[in-house]
């Protein structure tokens, strides 16, 4: 049952695998970092290729079209959901948030169903093998011998909690996210596709963002020195 369980684990906690950095970036007028305290949290928009699926299809499509917002220096894009806080209030944000959030949910669901019918499972088999029990007694001639005793409803018992185990971690491979969801997933929390999100957008989201955070660096007695 272990296997059934881990794949689900390594697809909750796993990194997305299908989002990688393109050479280049997109110009953002309020230009580069220039103060280190600028640099700690400044946004690049960076060319970025991943994996997309149209809901409905199984297999995934390779696109080079897509925006991911970078740390400078970064070779991963950053979160969007996780940039939801620093990021000027958008339309666009809250859409990749409730998509990403989406599909976090049927990684949840899919892994507490995994580690449930592995808890099942191990209760059914403790309960199962406690029901056979070996007593000694003494025979006529005087010698003593074993006797095993099932405890018939304890071993019932534990049989139809290892048969439920094993029916809830198949349920949990069934909600299971599929590659093609798992990519459109990825491809939701990390990457700006057209034609719903575009370039002017994705740019002016980083460049309000770097322009808040060059007035912030910039207050007298602030960390613009650092």
């Amino acid at each position: 049952m272990r296997g059934l369980l881990l794949p689900l684990m390594l697809g909750l906690t796993g990194c997305a695998t299908s989002v990688q950095r393109l050479d280049g970036e997109i110009r953002v007028p309020t230009g580069d970092a220039v103060t280190p305290c600028e640099q700690a949290d400044w946004l690049v928009v960076a060319p970025t290729r991943t994996e997309w699926a149209e809901r409905g299809r199984k297999t995934t499509d390779t696109r080079d079209d897509a925006l991911g917002l970078y740390r400078v220096g970064a070779s991963f894009p950053e979160s969007i959901p996780g940039l939801a806080d620093e990021l000027p209030a958008s339309p666009m944000v809250e859409r990749h948030q409730s998509a990403a959030s989406s599909y976090d949910n049927q990684r949840i669901a899919a892994a507490a169903l995994g580690a449930a019918g592995v808890a099942a499972i191990a209760i059914g088999t403790i309960v199962f093998i406690n029901a056979f029990e070996t007593t000694s007694t003494r025979n006529s001639a005087g010698v003593m011998e074993d006797k095993q005793t099932v405890a018939g409803g304890r071993a019932a018992l534990g049989g139809v909690l290892v048969g439920v185990g094993f029916g809830i971690g198949i349920g949990g491979i069934l909600v299971s996210p599929r590659q093609s969801e798992r990519a459109r997933g990825d491809s939701a929390r990390y990457t700006f596709l057209p034609p719903d999100d575009t370039r002017e957008e994705v740019v002016h989201l980083a460049d309000e963002h770097n322009r808040r955070v060059r007035e912030r660096c910039a207050k007298p007695g602030g960390p613009a020195g650092d």
